[in-house]
């Protein structure tokens, strides 16, 4: 089981450049991964999202990609002069009919677009792609291997909460009888007490008690509450995306609890309902972090 949260970075180099990799993620509905990276990188984008993607199945994944040169001779870069003298004439050109009185500079033109442009990427791609693979597969195993942990601190705690539940369910089932055969004597006295009794039709009416307190009866929302619990357990054993599954199962739970609510007078359990919606929210809340 894996937690949606988790960060891990990765570092590989050669001779002549180093890429470092940074991860981190929190909790979404989806597998969403943003990439950051240096334009000379733009191609292997894709690449990067998809090998995270083989990994992992939800979350928001934030990918950070630096690029270092280890010697600055390496970096080759080239100016387009003819670019930049064009964008110094539409900066002139507009200097003058806007009637502006600041000069242009140097910094204004070497900030366009395509003015320097690094040539690196057009012959060392292949390269790049290889040491970028190594420092995104140390990254990813150490970005699993965090949500890994996390994930496990996340099912003791399940495990926790799950063994509350069921003693306490255990406790609403031990006294379902009772309460059952108490609300059925409260019904009959009500009834004698407020209806002449000469006048009944008392195979009617031991017809209408009875389906009067099967309606009352808590029996199947309980067995139905134990074999939810047997379900949880099992799904938090389970490899793969189980959040949606667990997500999904605690609120079949927590409408048979509030079914056993609704259908309850007595206050023991009553107080066991509360204690139980209880428990049941605190999971939900941390089955929001499990992909």
């Amino acid at each position: 089981m894996n937690s949606m949260t988790g960060y891990g970075s990765g570092i590989a180099s050669n001779e002549r450049f180093s890429i470092k990799v940074e991860m981190k993620s929190v909790n979404n509905r989806y597998c969403d991964i943003s990439v950051r990276l240096p334009k000379i990188l733009f191609a292997l984008e894709e690449r990067v999202k998809k090998s995270i993607k083989d990994s992992v199945n939800r979350g928001k994944i934030d990918v950070f990609i630096n690029l270092e040169y280890i010697n600055s001779t390496d970096v080759k870069i080239e100016v387009d002069t003819a670019l930049a003298k064009q964008y110094y004439l539409a900066l002139t050109e507009l200097k003058n009919e806007l009637n502006i009185s600041d000069d242009i500079s140097l910094r204004d033109i070497y900030y366009m677009q395509g003015v320097l442009v690094n040539k690196n990427n057009e012959e060392d791609i292949n390269e790049y792609s290889k040491i970028l693979d190594e420092a995104l597969n140390e990254a990813l195993t150490n970005f699993i291997s965090m949500r890994n942990i996390e994930g496990e601190e996340t099912k003791k705690f399940f495990i926790e909460r799950i063994s509350d539940i069921e003693k306490i369910s255990a406790m609403i089932k031990e006294r379902a009888p009772i309460t059952l055969k108490e609300n059925t004597e409260k019904l009959r006295e009500t009834i004698e007490s407020n209806v002449d009794i000469k006048n009944l039709d008392l195979p009617r009416l031991s017809t209408e008690l009875a389906i009067m307190c099967d309606r009352l009866s808590i029996d199947e929302e309980i067995t139905r509450v134990f074999l939810h619990l047997k379900q949880f357990n099992k799904i938090i054993n389970l490899d793969g995306a189980i959040g949606r599954k667990l997500d999904f199962l605690v609120q079949e739970l927590n409408r048979e609890v509030n079914t056993i609510g609704s259908k309850s007078t007595d206050i023991d359990t009553l107080n066991c309902v509360v204690e139980l919606k209880s428990e049941i929210e605190k999971i939900r809340e941390q089955i929001q972090n499990i992909e």
